[in-house]
Parts: structure tokens; C-alpha cells; sequence
């Protein structure tokens, strides 16, 4: 068991708690109302639940053995070196104010240390990766433009908050799975290979660590609540209860789907899809393209970033 490794991956739950938790959650919570320990609550029982009793490791034993065959004593290093690398590259980025991905950060810092290492890139993995990164967002837009007509007559009628509260909550729960089943496994996959559950091609999920890391993973939403009440007010649409609706369904259709091919993607890129989407169905002018456009370089940045810093620490790791 590497303990600089579990340190790490301990600290790398807190900074996705902190990073991930509010994308994840501020869509919904201001419009609906909805009690933050609450939804809170409801997105830990999934993490837990999620790769532990439903779906599987499928995305973590794709961090962990898919894109670099890392393998021998020098695994923790470099593993070590991906991981303080993708935390190294978020920090600077949020400094920036610039909003980013901590799973597109680990993919690219993976792939650096493994480059830095020397050993081979699997580069179909990667490129798939990409692809369906790049492809997130258009198709959570797509489907919210499908799905918002739906949301704003049902605003209309004299039940419409029931109704689409009820809309909500139970998106909100699936949007949660979701993640469960994709980008929440990232903090897996460093800590299966820390602990020794990474061995054989598959990333086990014991109970001791299907309990841990949700705890972290919370601790790092709590320490980040004043950046979730700071997207409340400023993202890249004026969320109201029907948008919060469609963008958690729609979120949860694409992530839910590339997690169970395997494929690690981000939620909040399928989330910012989906609020475009719901946006433009009722006017351009609702968007607000400076924080698209904000958010969309901070993603195009992530990626390059974090697999030149990690293949430079790669580098002197090797040497060392």
C-alpha cells in the first residue's frame, strides 16, 4: 500500500467534492428550494450505492489500466505524480477563474505520466475519450431543445410546480446515480490502485472504500458551499425549476451512457449542454455566452495542461 499515494487520492476526493459537488448540485438547488443537506445527502447515498451495488467499476478500471498499462513497483509513482498533476492544473485554472474538469484533468495527466514514463499511450482510448467529450455537450443540448417545449407547458398549468418539482427530484436522483456510475469513480480508481484493489485488469469497490470516499467527497462539498451559492447567481443561465428539470434528465441520459461503456466523462460539461439547450429553446438572449464561452476554454485548456505538467513530473520521476 502506497501512503503517499492514499494521501493523495484522499486529498484529490476533497478537491472533487469542492469542484465536482457544485456543478453538480447548483443547478437545482435555487429554483426548487430544495434543503442543500438534503440533495446532499441523496448525491452521497449514490456515490456509495452506484459502483459498490449497480453498475459497476467500468469508468475507474479505465483510468486505471486503460490508457496506460501501468504496471511493477513504479505504479504508485506515477500514479502519484497523474494525480498531484490534475489537482496541480485545476488549482491554477480555478486561481484563473476559469471553471474546469477534474475528470478531464486526470485523463490528461494519466496519459502525461504514462508518456513521461516511457511507456506506451493507448491512444484509441484516449481518442474515444475525446470524442465523446467533445460530443457531450452538443448532444445534451440537442436533447433539452427536444425536451423543453415538454417543461415549459407543463409550467403552464395550475398544478406546474407540483408537477415539475416532482420532475425534478426524481431527475436530481438519477443525475446523481449518474455520476456515481462515471466521473465519481475517478476518486476510485486512485484509491483502488493506492490500496491494492486495482490488480488483474479490474478495479474493485470493497466496502471500506465504497464507504470512505463519499465522507471525503462531502467534506470537499462543504468546504466548497460558497462556490455552489456562487454559481446560484452566476452561470451561464438564469435557472428556473423547468430548466433545472431538463438539464438533469438530459445530464443524466449522456453520462449515465458513456459510464456504462466505460468511457470517463464530466458532468458538468453534459449539465452546461443541457442549460444551453434549455436556453435556446425559449431565446438566445437568455444564455450567457461570456460564461460559455469562459467555461468552454477552460476545457479546451484542461486537457493539453495537464499532459504536458504531468509528462514533465513523469519525466524527473523516471530519472530520479
Amino acid at each position: 500500500m502506497s501512503y503517499a499515494l492514499l494521501i493523495a487520492a484522499g486529498m484529490f476526493a476533497v478537491v472533487a467534492g469542492a469542484n465536482d459537488g457544485s456543478s453538480v448540485l447548483s443547478a437545482g438547488l435555487g429554483p426548487s428550494g430544495t434543503r442543500p443537506l438534503v440533495s446532499l445527502g441523496v448525491f452521497l447515498v449514490a456515490l456509495v450505492i452506484g459502483p459498490w451495488l449497480v453498475f459497476g467499476t467500468g469508468v475507474a478500471t479505465t483510468l486505471a489500466h486503460g490508457l496506460v498499462p501501468f504496471s511493477g513497483p513504479d505504479t504508485d509513482r506515477f500514479v502519484l505524480v497523474a494525480t498531484i498533476s490534475a489537482m496541480m492544473v485545476v488549482f491554477a485554472l480555478v486561481r484563473a477563474g476559469l471553471p474546469t474538469s477534474l475528470t478531464l484533468a486526470l485523463v490528461g495527466a494519466i496519459a502525461g505520466a504514462g508518456l513521461g514514463a516511457g511507456l506506451p499511450l493507448r491512444g484509441g482510448e484516449l481518442a474515444m475519450i475525446l470524442l465523446v467529450g467533445l460530443a457531450a455537450p452538443l448532444v445534451s443540448a440537442a436533447l433539452a431543445l427536444a425536451l423543453s417545449p415538454l417543461a415549459l407547458r407543463l409550467s403552464a398549468g395550475a398544478r406546474a410546480e407540483g408537477t415539475l418539482l416532482r420532475w425534478h427530484r426524481g431527475a436530481f436522483v438519477l443525475q446523481c446515480l449518474a455520476y456515481s456510475a462515471n466521473g465519481g469513480q475517478k476518486m476510485l480508481a486512485l484509491f483502488a490502485v493506492a490500496a491494492g484493489t486495482a490488480s488483474g485488469g479490474v478495479v474493485r469497490d470493497p466496502w471500506y472504500l465504497a464507504l470512505s470516499l463519499p465522507l471525503l467527497f462531502g467534506m470537499g462539498v462543504l468546504l466548497g458551499i460558497r462556490n455552489i451559492s456562487a454559481r446560484l447567481g452566476r452561470g451561464i443561465l438564469a435557472v428556473r425549476l423547468r430548466h433545472a428539470a431538463v438539464a438533469e434528465t438530459c445530464s443524466f441520459a449522456v453520462v449515465m451512457g458513456a459510464g456504462l461503456a466505460g468511457i470517463p466523462l464530466t458532468m458538468s460539461q453534459s449539465v452546461a449542454g443541457a442549460l444551453v439547450g434549455a436556453g435556446l429553446s425559449e431565446s438566445r438572449t437568455r444564455v450567457r455566452w461570456r460564461e460559455v464561452t469562459r467555461m468552454a476554454g477552460a476545457w479546451g485548456v484542461t486537457l493539453p495542461a495537464s499532459v504536458a505538467v504531468a509528462a514533465i513530473a513523469g519525466l524527473a520521476a523516471r530519472a530520479a
